[in-house]
């Protein structure tokens, strides 16, 4: 009588709790793909950050180490893929249902094929949804006082050009240092999501909120390619499919 096959663990990666929208897609596509496999595929996801930032998480999966799939902000891919910041750059979507039809219409599939050619690392889903605003550590009411507003911004050049034509002054922090970088008075913002903000606890050193409303998120699911062609084919689908 043959055995079994031996289960293939995956390892991915999130920098956010349990709870956050982010972890629970996470979470489902695990799921699906685990019962699809019929329990061939075992998934392990470190939480919290355990294992660096979005940043590390796309240059592992890209090399084929440590990190097999993870939820990645597109503007970390722009080391890659000069094209992944643009599927939620400022002020891209009029409004959610524009932002459902898009996801719906795989409108972004250009961008994902130019991830994938130059990172090695296959866009599987999307997740996000939630509207970014901007949490200010004073009362913003127009735009004209956003004028030399020192914020943080992601790493992708285009949201730190956005940012500077509407007068702002950005730089790009690290986002497990902005706490501390609005706290000391290094940037008076930051830009955000709820779900971010009540994560990372921002509204302890940045209790207003400007509803600016410039973007919507849009949060890849990445896998690493290295790590696909090394599943069966059966396994290949049932990730593709979850």
């Amino acid at each position: 009588m043959a055995l079994p096959a031996e289960a293939t663990t995956l390892v991915g990666a999130v920098q956010f709790g349990e709870d956050h929208a982010f972890t629970k897609a996470l979470r489902e596509f695990e799921r699906v793909a685990s019962e699809c496999s019929k329990g061939s595929l075992e998934f392990e996801l470190h939480l919290n950050s355990e294992l660096g930032l979005e940043k590390d998480y796309f240059e592992n999966m890209s090399q084929g180490i440590a990190v097999d799939y993870a939820i990645v902000s597109p503007s970390h891919m722009s080391t890659f893929s000069q094209m992944a910041p643009l599927m939620d750059m400022p002020f891209l979507f009029r409004d959610l249902a524009h932002w459902n039809k898009v996801m719906e219409q795989d409108a972004l599939k250009p961008l994902a094929d130019d991830v994938m050619e130059k990172a090695d690392v296959r866009l599987i889903g999307y997740a996000g949804g939630g509207t970014r605003n901007l949490i200010v550590n004073k009362p913003i009411t127009n735009t004209d006082e956003l004028a030399g507003l020192p914020m943080r911004v992601m790493g992708a050049p285009i949201q730190t050009r956005i940012f500077e034509a509407i007068g702002a002054s950005p730089s790009v922090i690290a986002y497990d240092e902005v706490y501390n970088a609005i706290q000391t008075g290094v940037i008076d913002a930051a830009e955000n999501e709820a779900a971010g903000l009540e994560q990372m606890k921002f509204y302890e050193v940045g209790p207003e909120i400007a509803l600016t409303q410039h973007a919507i998120t849009v949060r890849p699911i990445g896998f690493s390619n290295k790590t696909f062609e090394r599943l069966t084919p059966e396994e290949q689908q049932c990730v593709v499919d979850a």
